[in-house]
């Protein structure tokens, strides 16, 4: 797993040193959606404007998750589905960049279990341990050497911590970023870990040819050791992302996009928390709205067990 790590941050290097043209809007704001790992602030790609100005995002993500995982003193069961909306400001001014995030998010039973049956068996598939367990339950339970870290079993949402970040784009070159994110989510809710967590970050695109683009993003976060996993959180996560966006007519972007994170949990053997790995899918309409860009994606977990089994999402985008 720690080759898996390398190859993908030597990636987002590759992408971030070959690069000389100037960053615009491409790839998905999207991240591990784990219901109890996202209070942890993880940073990720956002659309920025070429021109001086603002941009307005409202990004939505259906995540639906079933593990039942034991190993070494350790036992997770994930049995949820996540839904997770927010609303993305960015502003422009010259080489200076500044972004806000505010999420909000549910953790339900849910109603897309039968559907997510139904797409493994229509691509074959592995199914787990779905058939083990019933349909649209709520169920979300960490235990370490015989202590339960965590347990939901009803439904939850609110407030997510939001997020405020600063970058300066050099000229012709990469973004650099630090932001902070704030104790407005709500550990009784498990929308948020109720303290501040720091990121630092680099994004970089590079246009091909007239149809493709490449680029990545490499950070660093530094959670904060609380909330409902108090006492077990890693003092920092590497994060990188790499796509490639393809244009396949004015209006009409295909879009490859990679995820990764380093392990989440200290000491642990589960999956859940170790090293992640995901691939993004997705299609951009650029001219389906005046003014407007619309995205449409999902992401699976490559390396399986490590990120939830699927996540729907879509992403509306408009600049002023």
């Amino acid at each position: 797993m720690k080759q898996t790590r390398w190859l993908v941050v030597a990636g987002g290097i590759v992408v971030f040193a070959t690069s000389h043209c100037a960053m615009a809007a491409a790839g998905f704001a999207t991240r591990d959606l784990n219901p109890i790992l996202q209070p942890i602030y993880l940073p990720t790609l956002a659309p920025v404007k070429e021109d001086n100005g603002w941009l307005l995002a409202h990004s939505l993500y259906i995540t639906n998750t079933l593990q039942d995982k034991s190993k070494s003193g350790e036992s997770l069961v994930i049995d949820a589905e996540n839904y997770r909306y927010e609303l993305g400001l960015s502003y422009r001014k010259d080489n200076w960049l500044t972004q806000v995030n505010i999420p909000f998010m549910a953790n339900t039973g849910g109603e897309l279990d039968g559907l997510i049956d139904g797409w493994h068996d229509f691509f074959g598939l592995p199914e787990g341990d779905r058939d083990d367990f019933p349909k649209d339950d709520i169920n979300i339970e960490y235990v370490r050497d015989g202590v339960v870290e965590y347990s939901q079993d009803e439904s939850s949402s609110g407030l997510g911590d939001l997020s405020i970040a600063l970058g300066h784009q050099l000229t012709d070159g990469p973004a650099f970023f630090i932001g902070i994110e704030l104790p407005t989510g709500s550990e009784s809710d498990y929308s948020g870990n109720e303290a501040i967590d720091l990121a630092i970050w680099v994004t970089h695109e590079k246009q091909i040819d007239a149809e493709m683009t490449v680029y990545g993003l490499l950070g660093l976060s530094f959670p904060a050791d609380d909330g409902n996993l108090e006492g077990l959180i890693v003092d920092e996560i590497w994060v990188a992302q790499v796509g490639l966006d393809y244009r396949f007519n004015d209006n009409l972007i295909g879009t490859v996009q990679f995820d990764f994170h380093s392990e989440t949990i200290e000491d642990s053997d589960l999956k859940a928390f170790g090293n992640s790995l995901q691939i993004q899918l997705g299609l951009g309409f650029l001219q389906l709205f005046e003014n407007h860009r619309l995205d449409l994606f999902f992401s699976e977990d490559i390396m399986v067990g490590t990120a939830p089994d699927i996540t729907f999402g879509a992403r509306l985008v408009r600049g002023f």
